[in-house]
């Protein structure tokens, strides 16, 4: 099944707003109806070895109806932090998973993914009649932004 119309709007308008070119994959990842939308070199964190790249998340077929996954996805699984997280005396990043298949059908093909399930709309639930896919985006910048250990 391809993107609906609303999907391909929302994601144009994601575009726009974000000033970040943003593309969806032509179908949902395999076993899956959540479709890939991300852009290809957005900035990471300065903390990071990796300064830029893919960042992204999966959004079902029925949005706005459904909220896209608490989640998001960065494409450099080799990332570390450069100066070790003093409280956790680690430069692995926190609270991330690798993920492979997470991308499946996408541009990224089956890259494997970092993702940071780090709850975005906990404190303020999906909203169908209200938020937007550029909310979820900037809810995910917002949390990447914090401290390793928060």
């Amino acid at each position: 099944m391809p993107p609906s119309e609303l999907l391909l709007q929302a994601v144009a308008e994601l575009s726009a707003r974000s000033g970040h070119v943003f593309h969806i994959s032509p179908e949902p990842v395999p076993g899956t109806s959540l479709f890939v939308v991300h852009t290809e070199n957005h900035e990471y964190r300065p903390e990071y070895t990796i300064t830029s790249g893919p960042l992204g998340f999966r959004v079902p077929f029925n949005l706005p109806t459904a909220a896209p996954e608490d989640s998001f996805f960065i494409a450099a699984v080799d990332a570390k932090l450069r100066v070790p997280d003093p409280v956790r005396n680690s430069a692995d990043l926190n609270r991330v998973g690798r993920a492979e298949g997470h991308v499946s059908g996408s541009r990224l093909g089956n890259a494997s993914v970092l993702v940071f399930s780090w709850h975005l709309w906990n404190t303020v639930p999906w909203d169908r009649r209200k938020h937007t896919l550029f909310d979820h985006y900037t809810h995910s910048i917002r949390r990447f932004e914090r401290a390793e250990h928060d």
